[in-house]
């Protein structure tokens, strides 16, 4: 049955995609054949006057075809002005994305199963936590400003407790995600990830890759915590220099991916900062992911 809904989708874009030049261009000949004349001495011959019959045709099939065209190209008008205050969702079998404006240090409505994801780069101890321009910074300029000394030590023990070690330049392995203790459980569980990589002479940087690793860390980590909803920013772009579409893009593509092997995320809020809401609506990307089946 699917594939029969498939084989139908395709035929109609098969026949749709041509079928208002067909009807225009076919319009067009059929108006210039009102104005033309046959007789046997004289052969084919254009004269002034209309055969109405034949020019009301022509100018109602070039109608339909135009307006055919405007009605199908009218979608990707439509998602130039997509509603981001009010969340855009995108569903696939039993998982919810949920695209929204906003910033993570904002959320409120979050329940005790769900957690907020704060990107960290591989030195987990540098000043994230404290430049108000990051996610983690924001977050816990917010919620936590008389611990924001004490974190990198506290990031250092969580490591430590869950055996996860430097490596020789003293750096974390790329998608390292660790969960904060429930002392900050404000006002839901706290993930970790380190999203981008600190490197000599580069400074910060993500890739494609790390924001997959990123994706399958995350989910591990919460595999068997009760987590069913996530609240992340596009992770690896801003200071991580990946393009905010195709980061977003690489970032449902892992969701996907991974929900394969855990199923215990069914809703997944991205929140995007208001001020990449505009440069976000222009990336192709975007266009990609609303095409997702």
């Amino acid at each position: 049955m699917k594939d029969m809904k498939d084989i139908l989708a395709n035929a109609k874009a098969i026949v749709l995609a041509p079928l208002p030049s067909i009807l225009c261009l076919g319009g067009i000949l059929v108006l210039f054949v009102s104005f033309i004349d046959y007789d046997k001495t004289n052969g084919l011959s254009l004269h002034g006057n209309i055969h109405w019959a034949i020019f009301i045709c022509g100018a109602l099939l070039v109608i339909i075809g135009l307006v055919i065209f405007i009605l199908t190209r009218g979608t990707a008008g439509i998602r130039k002005w997509l509603n981001y205050d009010k969340g855009i969702e995108i569903k696939r079998d039993s998982l919810k994305f949920i695209i929204k404006s906003g910033e993570i240090q904002e959320i409120q409505d979050a329940t005790k199963n769900a957690v907020i994801v704060l990107p960290a780069n591989t030195t987990f101890v540098d000043s994230c936590a404290t430049d108000a321009r990051t996610a983690m910074g924001a977050f816990f300029t917010k919620h936590f400003p008389g611990e924001i000394g004490a974190l990198p030590s506290l990031l250092k023990k969580v490591l430590d407790a869950a055996g996860i070690q430097a490596e020789g330049n003293g750096q974390y392995a790329a998608g390292t995600t660790v969960i904060l203790p429930d002392s900050f459980a404000k006002p839901a569980k706290v993930v970790v990830t380190a999203s981008t990589i600190r490197t000599p002479g580069t400074g910060i940087v993500s890739r494609p890759d790390i924001i997959c690793n990123c994706i399958g860390e995350i989910l591990k980590a919460t595999a068997d915590k009760r987590i069913d909803t996530l609240y992340l920013p596009i992770l690896g772009s801003g200071h991580g220099g990946v393009d905010r579409g195709l980061a977003l893009l690489f970032l449902l593509i892992a969701m996907l991916h991974y929900s394969k092997s855990y199923h215990h995320i069914k809703v997944v809020h991205i929140v995007v900062h208001p001020k990449d809401v505009k440069g976000l609506n222009k990336s192709k990307e975007l266009k990609q992911i609303l095409a997702m089946p």
